[in-house]
């Protein structure tokens, strides 16, 4: 009889646990993993879904795969860019090294795989031997491709140890990464390196680009430059949180709108974040 009272009130417990997770978690897992097409001209497609947003750009002499998704997404991602690309090699960029933006680079065998020069064992405990990009850029690279100059930044610590962007720069379109989410509570892993202070100097940095017309953060909708500009507010209001308590609910209340992934971003974590605990 004991131990039949004991497997009710468990399994009430886990039922309770589910409708919490159905309620709460799933809205935001949908938000970040639901997919769709956004066609910005006939050579340049964004791909949303497997926990962000990736960019096919076909060019004269290449096709150009900016970040590699992962799971059903990174390989529904390489067939359509293997499509798109016919007999042109394929050139790919992982804008940083989180598993959403690289767990796809297994099906690119053969290309050339582009990312910032983290610390190569920092990187191999982090990645599987066949996702490991094989390009790593210092400072900058720039690539002419025809109807299309690839403009590769990297932007130093920020998100992570090296994040870095993409700019089209005839089309005047720059991919962030994670380096901006729009209207979304950001992933702050100390592990990865990030560090706000830094990481608002690069948002500087990215709001100084001459003549932008479309910013493709790592995970929200495009926009122009005002969503750069609302990530860098949101930590500098955090920032102040941080450091002066008394004004902690009203920044809170600020950014209420914005999409969390709870037990890992709101505003909240990203305070206790910058307050080192």
């Amino acid at each position: 009889m004991k131990w039949k009272k004991i497997l009710l009130i468990t399994g009430i417990i886990l039922v309770v646990i589910i409708v919490v997770a159905a309620v709460y978690i799933y809205p935001s897992y949908k938000f970040f993993f639901t997919g769709g097409t956004i066609p910005i001209d006939k050579n340049l497609t964004i791909i949303q879904g497997g926990g962000g947003n990736s960019g096919i750009l076909i060019t004269d002499s290449a096709v150009v795969v900016i970040d590699t998704k992962m799971s059903s997404d990174a390989e529904q991602l390489y067939k359509q860019a293997k499509e798109m690309a016919g007999s042109k090699k394929i050139i790919v960029v992982n804008t940083h090294y989180h598993g959403d933006h690289v767990k796809g680079n297994h099906f690119y065998q053969g290309c050339k795989i582009y990312i910032g020069s983290y610390d190569e064992k920092f990187l191999r405990e982090e990645l599987e031997p066949e996702n490991m990009p094989n390009q790593f850029i210092k400072d900058s690279l720039v690539l002419n491709l025809g109807n299309e100059i690839l403009c590769l930044y990297n932007m130093g610590q920020a998100h992570t140890w090296e994040d870095m962007i993409v700019w089209l720069k005839n089309r005047k379109v720059v991919f962030t990464g994670d380096l901006v989410f729009d209207q979304i509570n950001p992933f702050l892993v100390k592990k990865s390196g990030a560090n706000v202070d830094m990481w608002i100097a690069v948002l500087d940095k990215i709001l100084r680009i001459p003549d932008v017309s479309m910013i493709v953060p790592g995970h929200g909708l495009t926009g122009d430059k005002s969503i750069v500009e609302s990530m860098k507010h949101y930590f500098e209001d955090m920032r102040i949180a941080a450091k002066d308590p008394a004004q902690e609910e009203a920044m809170k209340a600020k950014y209420k709108d914005w999409t969390e992934m709870p037990m890992m971003t709101s505003p909240g974590i990203t305070i206790d974040y910058i307050r080192g605990k």
